[in-house]
Protein backbone atom coordinates (compact mmCIF):
# COMPACT_ATOMS: atom_id res chain seq x y z
CA UNK A 1 0.00 0.00 0.00
CA UNK A 2 2.82 2.55 0.61
CA UNK A 3 4.43 1.88 -2.10
CA UNK A 4 1.68 2.25 -4.31
CA UNK A 5 0.97 5.78 -2.64
CA UNK A 6 4.29 6.75 -2.86
CA UNK A 7 4.21 6.17 -7.36
CA UNK A 8 0.99 8.05 -7.23
CA UNK A 9 1.07 10.52 -9.66
CA UNK A 10 -0.09 14.66 -8.66
CA UNK A 11 -2.22 14.90 -11.54
CA UNK A 12 -4.00 17.90 -10.50
CA UNK A 13 -0.90 19.96 -9.63
CA UNK A 14 1.25 18.74 -12.85
CA UNK A 15 -1.86 20.06 -15.32
CA UNK A 16 -1.86 23.13 -13.34
CA UNK A 17 1.62 23.95 -13.56
CA UNK A 18 1.62 22.99 -17.04
CA UNK A 19 -1.14 25.49 -17.94
CA UNK A 20 0.71 28.37 -15.76
CA UNK A 21 4.21 27.42 -17.89
CA UNK A 22 2.34 27.54 -20.95
CA UNK A 23 0.71 31.17 -20.42
CA UNK A 24 3.94 31.98 -19.32
CA UNK A 25 6.05 31.10 -21.65
CA UNK A 26 3.42 33.03 -24.16
CA UNK A 27 3.01 36.01 -22.50
CA UNK A 28 6.71 36.17 -21.81
CA UNK A 29 7.15 35.78 -25.98
CA UNK A 30 4.74 38.51 -26.48
CA UNK A 31 5.65 40.58 -23.67
CA UNK A 32 6.30 43.74 -25.42
CA UNK A 33 3.10 43.60 -27.82
CA UNK A 34 1.12 42.60 -24.19
CA UNK A 35 2.50 45.74 -22.49
CA UNK A 36 1.70 48.32 -25.47
CA UNK A 37 -1.40 46.51 -25.69
CA UNK A 38 -2.42 46.29 -21.86
CA UNK A 39 -1.50 50.21 -21.53
CA UNK A 40 -4.11 50.96 -24.48
CA UNK A 41 -6.57 48.85 -22.84
CA UNK A 42 -6.19 50.45 -19.24
CA UNK A 43 -6.86 53.78 -21.29
CA UNK A 44 -10.01 52.51 -23.24
CA UNK A 45 -11.16 51.49 -19.21
CA UNK A 46 -10.41 54.88 -17.81
CA UNK A 47 -12.91 55.88 -20.78
CA UNK A 48 -15.59 53.98 -20.20
CA UNK A 49 -19.01 54.89 -20.70
CA UNK A 50 -20.98 54.30 -17.07
CA UNK A 51 -24.12 53.55 -18.48
CA UNK A 52 -23.15 50.68 -20.25
CA UNK A 53 -20.83 49.66 -17.85
CA UNK A 54 -23.96 49.53 -15.62
CA UNK A 55 -26.20 47.72 -17.96
CA UNK A 56 -23.87 45.30 -17.27
CA UNK A 57 -23.62 44.49 -13.94
CA UNK A 58 -27.51 44.58 -14.02
CA UNK A 59 -27.51 41.53 -16.67
CA UNK A 60 -25.23 39.90 -14.68
CA UNK A 61 -27.39 40.33 -11.56
CA UNK A 62 -30.45 38.87 -13.49
CA UNK A 63 -27.77 35.93 -14.87
CA UNK A 64 -27.43 34.91 -10.63
CA UNK A 65 -31.40 35.48 -10.01
CA UNK A 66 -32.41 33.06 -12.87
CA UNK A 67 -30.08 30.59 -11.52
CA UNK A 68 -32.22 30.72 -8.32
CA UNK A 69 -35.00 29.41 -10.26
CA UNK A 70 -33.10 26.41 -11.36
CA UNK A 71 -33.05 25.20 -7.87
CA UNK A 72 -36.43 26.53 -7.15
CA UNK A 73 -38.10 24.66 -10.21
CA UNK A 74 -36.51 21.31 -8.82
CA UNK A 75 -37.28 22.35 -5.10
CA UNK A 76 -41.06 22.73 -6.48
CA UNK A 77 -41.27 19.62 -8.03
CA UNK A 78 -39.82 17.57 -5.43
CA UNK A 79 -42.68 19.16 -2.71
CA UNK A 80 -40.56 21.80 -1.40
CA UNK A 81 -39.97 25.38 -0.96
CA UNK A 82 -37.25 28.02 -0.46
CA UNK A 83 -37.58 31.74 -0.43
CA UNK A 84 -36.58 33.38 -3.86
CA UNK A 85 -34.11 35.87 -2.37
CA UNK A 86 -31.97 32.54 -0.72
CA UNK A 87 -32.26 30.56 -4.16
CA UNK A 88 -30.18 33.51 -5.68
CA UNK A 89 -27.95 33.98 -2.98
CA UNK A 90 -27.53 30.03 -2.83
CA UNK A 91 -26.88 29.79 -6.54
CA UNK A 92 -24.13 33.16 -6.11
CA UNK A 93 -22.51 31.05 -3.65
CA UNK A 94 -22.41 27.76 -5.89
CA UNK A 95 -21.12 29.13 -9.30
CA UNK A 96 -18.62 31.23 -7.72
CA UNK A 97 -16.91 28.69 -5.69
CA UNK A 98 -17.23 26.26 -8.72
CA UNK A 99 -14.87 28.97 -10.39
CA UNK A 100 -12.55 29.86 -7.25
CA UNK A 101 -11.34 26.56 -6.54
CA UNK A 102 -9.12 24.16 -8.34
CA UNK A 103 -11.80 20.99 -7.02
CA UNK A 104 -14.56 24.19 -7.33
CA UNK A 105 -17.16 21.36 -8.22
CA UNK A 106 -16.71 19.06 -5.21
CA UNK A 107 -16.55 22.40 -2.87
CA UNK A 108 -20.42 23.60 -4.59
CA UNK A 109 -22.10 20.43 -4.32
CA UNK A 110 -20.76 20.26 -0.47
CA UNK A 111 -21.88 23.52 0.09
CA UNK A 112 -25.09 23.25 -1.49
CA UNK A 113 -25.65 19.84 0.12
CA UNK A 114 -24.92 21.70 3.46
CA UNK A 115 -27.21 24.43 3.01
CA UNK A 116 -29.91 22.22 1.69
CA UNK A 117 -30.13 20.45 5.09
CA UNK A 118 -29.76 23.21 6.96
CA UNK A 119 -33.50 24.27 5.10
CA UNK A 120 -34.54 20.08 5.93
CA UNK A 121 -34.50 18.82 2.83
CA UNK A 122 -33.44 15.30 2.96
CA UNK A 123 -30.08 14.01 1.19
CA UNK A 124 -31.80 12.32 -1.73
CA UNK A 125 -33.54 15.43 -3.14
CA UNK A 126 -30.16 16.96 -2.48
CA UNK A 127 -28.35 14.43 -4.83
CA UNK A 128 -31.16 15.16 -7.37
CA UNK A 129 -31.11 18.88 -7.33
CA UNK A 130 -27.26 18.43 -8.01
CA UNK A 131 -27.47 16.45 -10.43
CA UNK A 132 -30.46 17.65 -12.47
CA UNK A 133 -28.46 21.23 -11.81
CA UNK A 134 -24.95 19.63 -13.32
CA UNK A 135 -26.57 17.73 -16.28
CA UNK A 136 -28.29 21.24 -17.30
CA UNK A 137 -25.29 23.37 -16.97
CA UNK A 138 -22.73 20.72 -18.66
CA UNK A 139 -25.24 20.73 -21.70
CA UNK A 140 -26.27 24.53 -22.15
CA UNK A 141 -22.27 24.86 -22.14
CA UNK A 142 -21.65 22.14 -25.10
CA UNK A 143 -24.89 23.57 -26.66
CA UNK A 144 -23.24 27.50 -26.85
CA UNK A 145 -20.19 25.81 -27.27
CA UNK A 146 -20.91 24.21 -30.62
CA UNK A 147 -22.95 27.11 -31.58
CA UNK A 148 -19.46 29.56 -31.23
CA UNK A 149 -17.92 27.22 -33.39
CA UNK A 150 -20.51 26.95 -36.03
CA UNK A 151 -20.36 30.57 -36.06
CA UNK A 152 -17.21 30.66 -36.66
CA UNK A 153 -17.22 28.73 -39.06
CA UNK A 154 -20.01 30.04 -41.28
CA UNK A 155 -18.74 34.05 -40.71
CA UNK A 156 -15.14 34.13 -41.39
CA UNK A 157 -12.91 34.12 -44.55
CA UNK A 158 -9.49 33.10 -42.40
CA UNK A 159 -8.98 29.50 -43.63
CA UNK A 160 -6.50 29.04 -41.67
CA UNK A 161 -9.20 30.06 -38.19
CA UNK A 162 -11.80 27.94 -40.06
CA UNK A 163 -9.58 24.97 -40.08
CA UNK A 164 -9.29 25.27 -36.21
CA UNK A 165 -12.56 25.71 -35.75
CA UNK A 166 -13.46 22.76 -37.85
CA UNK A 167 -10.75 20.17 -35.71
CA UNK A 168 -12.33 21.82 -32.33
CA UNK A 169 -15.67 21.29 -33.58
CA UNK A 170 -14.80 17.59 -35.25
CA UNK A 171 -13.03 17.11 -31.77
CA UNK A 172 -16.13 18.11 -29.77
CA UNK A 173 -18.72 16.00 -31.95
CA UNK A 174 -16.18 12.87 -31.80
CA UNK A 175 -16.51 13.32 -27.79
CA UNK A 176 -20.01 13.59 -27.26
CA UNK A 177 -21.19 10.67 -29.62
CA UNK A 178 -18.65 8.70 -27.55
CA UNK A 179 -19.97 9.86 -23.94
CA UNK A 180 -23.20 9.29 -25.69
CA UNK A 181 -21.91 5.67 -26.69
CA UNK A 182 -20.76 4.98 -23.46
CA UNK A 183 -23.80 6.36 -21.44
CA UNK A 184 -26.41 4.23 -22.83
CA UNK A 185 -24.53 1.20 -21.94
CA UNK A 186 -25.78 -1.18 -19.32
CA UNK A 187 -24.52 -0.03 -15.94
CA UNK A 188 -22.65 -2.90 -15.25
CA UNK A 189 -20.81 -2.89 -18.55
CA UNK A 190 -20.24 0.56 -17.87
CA UNK A 191 -18.10 -0.51 -14.53
CA UNK A 192 -16.44 -3.00 -16.56
CA UNK A 193 -15.18 -1.10 -18.98
CA UNK A 194 -14.07 1.76 -16.62
CA UNK A 195 -11.81 -0.67 -14.55
CA UNK A 196 -10.39 -2.00 -17.29
CA UNK A 197 -9.21 1.24 -18.60
CA UNK A 198 -8.40 1.84 -14.71
CA UNK A 199 -6.10 -1.09 -14.41
CA UNK A 200 -4.31 0.26 -17.57
CA UNK A 201 -3.67 3.60 -16.00
CA UNK A 202 -2.34 2.01 -12.78
CA UNK A 203 0.22 0.13 -15.21
CA UNK A 204 1.57 2.96 -16.73
CA UNK A 205 1.22 5.81 -14.25
CA UNK A 206 0.78 4.15 -10.85
CA UNK A 207 -2.51 4.68 -8.54
CA UNK A 208 -4.16 7.53 -10.20
CA UNK A 209 -8.09 7.24 -8.61
CA UNK A 210 -9.44 4.30 -6.24
CA UNK A 211 -11.83 1.74 -7.43
CA UNK A 212 -14.65 3.78 -5.21
CA UNK A 213 -13.84 6.35 -7.01
CA UNK A 214 -14.46 4.94 -10.51
CA UNK A 215 -17.61 3.25 -8.48
CA UNK A 216 -18.95 6.45 -7.87
CA UNK A 217 -18.29 7.79 -11.15
CA UNK A 218 -20.02 5.15 -13.57
CA UNK A 219 -23.15 5.34 -10.29
CA UNK A 220 -22.91 9.22 -11.40
CA UNK A 221 -23.26 8.33 -15.07
CA UNK A 222 -26.32 5.85 -14.69
CA UNK A 223 -28.03 8.05 -12.61
CA UNK A 224 -27.60 11.44 -14.50
CA UNK A 225 -28.99 9.01 -17.52
CA UNK A 226 -32.13 7.29 -15.54
CA UNK A 227 -33.09 11.39 -14.81
CA UNK A 228 -32.74 12.35 -18.86
CA UNK A 229 -35.14 9.20 -19.47
CA UNK A 230 -37.45 9.69 -16.52
CA UNK A 231 -37.56 13.43 -16.68
CA UNK A 232 -36.78 14.97 -20.47
CA UNK A 233 -38.86 17.82 -19.92
CA UNK A 234 -37.49 18.74 -17.32
CA UNK A 235 -34.16 18.71 -17.88
CA UNK A 236 -34.71 20.40 -21.50
CA UNK A 237 -36.46 23.56 -19.23
CA UNK A 238 -33.71 23.28 -17.08
CA UNK A 239 -31.20 23.48 -20.09
CA UNK A 240 -33.57 26.59 -21.37
CA UNK A 241 -33.17 28.12 -18.12
CA UNK A 242 -29.13 27.77 -18.23
CA UNK A 243 -28.91 29.00 -21.54
CA UNK A 244 -30.77 32.31 -20.85
CA UNK A 245 -28.29 32.95 -18.31
CA UNK A 246 -24.99 32.01 -20.27
CA UNK A 247 -27.07 34.98 -23.10
CA UNK A 248 -27.71 37.13 -20.11
CA UNK A 249 -23.83 37.28 -19.42
CA UNK A 250 -22.87 37.49 -23.10
CA UNK A 251 -25.24 40.51 -23.33
CA UNK A 252 -23.33 42.00 -19.81
CA UNK A 253 -20.53 41.68 -22.11
CA UNK A 254 -21.99 43.39 -25.26
CA UNK A 255 -22.64 46.39 -22.89
CA UNK A 256 -19.37 46.25 -22.00
CA UNK A 257 -17.57 46.10 -25.31
CA UNK A 258 -20.39 49.42 -26.41
CA UNK A 259 -18.88 50.99 -23.43
CA UNK A 260 -15.26 50.76 -24.42
CA UNK A 261 -16.38 52.51 -28.04
CA UNK A 262 -16.63 48.80 -29.65
CA UNK A 263 -19.59 47.95 -31.78
CA UNK A 264 -20.72 44.29 -32.53
CA UNK A 265 -23.21 42.53 -32.42
CA UNK A 266 -25.39 40.16 -29.61
CA UNK A 267 -24.61 37.14 -31.77
CA UNK A 268 -21.05 37.63 -32.21
CA UNK A 269 -20.51 38.08 -28.17
CA UNK A 270 -22.86 35.12 -27.51
CA UNK A 271 -20.27 33.00 -29.72
CA UNK A 272 -17.61 34.26 -28.31
CA UNK A 273 -18.98 34.11 -24.60
CA UNK A 274 -19.57 30.10 -25.66
CA UNK A 275 -15.89 29.28 -27.11
CA UNK A 276 -14.38 30.72 -23.44
CA UNK A 277 -17.20 29.24 -21.48
CA UNK A 278 -15.57 25.53 -22.31
CA UNK A 279 -12.23 26.68 -20.35
CA UNK A 280 -14.06 27.46 -17.54
CA UNK A 281 -15.60 24.00 -16.90
CA UNK A 282 -12.03 22.10 -17.71
CA UNK A 283 -9.46 24.46 -15.96
CA UNK A 284 -7.86 23.34 -12.27
CA UNK A 285 -6.14 26.70 -11.69
CA UNK A 286 -7.78 28.64 -8.87
CA UNK A 287 -10.20 31.77 -10.26
CA UNK A 288 -9.36 30.19 -13.16
CA UNK A 289 -5.45 31.37 -12.93
CA UNK A 290 -5.56 33.58 -16.10
CA UNK A 291 -6.96 30.70 -18.66
CA UNK A 292 -10.43 32.06 -18.49
CA UNK A 293 -9.26 35.50 -18.91
CA UNK A 294 -7.09 34.47 -22.12
CA UNK A 295 -9.74 32.54 -23.45
CA UNK A 296 -11.95 35.22 -23.55
CA UNK A 297 -9.57 37.35 -25.37
CA UNK A 298 -8.73 34.93 -27.64
CA UNK A 299 -12.73 34.36 -28.48
CA UNK A 300 -13.29 37.99 -28.74
CA UNK A 301 -10.45 38.68 -31.23
CA UNK A 302 -11.75 35.79 -33.13
CA UNK A 303 -14.71 38.05 -33.81
CA UNK A 304 -13.14 40.82 -34.63
CA UNK A 305 -12.20 43.06 -31.30
CA UNK A 306 -9.02 45.12 -31.33
CA UNK A 307 -6.70 43.20 -29.15
CA UNK A 308 -6.91 45.97 -26.36
CA UNK A 309 -10.99 46.24 -27.09
CA UNK A 310 -10.84 42.65 -26.08
CA UNK A 311 -8.34 42.61 -23.18
CA UNK A 312 -10.23 45.64 -21.92
CA UNK A 313 -13.92 43.99 -22.01
CA UNK A 314 -12.07 40.54 -20.64
CA UNK A 315 -10.62 42.76 -17.33
CA UNK A 316 -14.51 44.25 -16.94
CA UNK A 317 -16.56 41.14 -17.45
CA UNK A 318 -14.23 39.10 -14.86
CA UNK A 319 -14.23 41.76 -12.35
CA UNK A 320 -17.96 42.38 -12.37
CA UNK A 321 -18.94 38.70 -12.71
CA UNK A 322 -16.53 37.18 -10.01
CA UNK A 323 -14.05 39.60 -8.29
CA UNK A 324 -17.01 42.36 -7.07
CA UNK A 325 -18.84 39.18 -6.26
CA UNK A 326 -17.01 37.02 -4.13
CA UNK A 327 -16.62 39.86 -1.02
CA UNK A 328 -21.09 39.24 -1.96
CA UNK A 329 -20.64 35.59 -2.30
CA UNK A 330 -18.51 35.04 0.76
CA UNK A 331 -21.58 36.90 3.11
CA UNK A 332 -24.20 34.82 1.35
CA UNK A 333 -21.93 31.87 2.55
CA UNK A 334 -22.03 32.48 6.26
CA UNK A 335 -25.64 33.44 6.62
CA UNK A 336 -27.57 30.34 4.16
CA UNK A 337 -25.13 28.09 6.42
CA UNK A 338 -27.29 28.85 9.89
CA UNK A 339 -29.69 26.41 10.29
CA UNK A 340 -33.21 27.11 9.90
CA UNK A 341 -35.39 26.14 12.71
CA UNK A 342 -37.65 23.20 12.68
CA UNK A 343 -41.10 23.69 11.98
CA UNK A 344 -43.63 23.28 15.19
CA UNK A 345 -45.13 20.01 15.28
CA UNK A 346 -48.58 19.90 13.31
CA UNK A 347 -47.75 22.24 10.95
Amino acid sequence: MQAQQRRRIPWTTLISLALVGVLATLAALNWPKIRVKSLEALALIEAARPFWLLLAILAILAGFLCAGQIYGRVLAALGYRAPPLWLSAAALVTMLLSQALPVGTVASYAFLTTSLRRRHIPATSVAVIASLELLSWGGAMLLLFVYGMVYVLATTSDSTLAGASLTGFTTVGLMIGVYLFIGSRPRDTMLAWAMRVKRLLDRLFGSVSSETQVRRMVDELAHNRQLVLEQPLRVLSLIGLQLIIFTLHSLALLAILHGLGVTIGPLEALAAFGLSLIVSAYTLLPAGGGTVEAALTVALTIQGVPLEAALGATVLFRLFSFWLMLPVAALCYRLLLRRVPEPPAGN
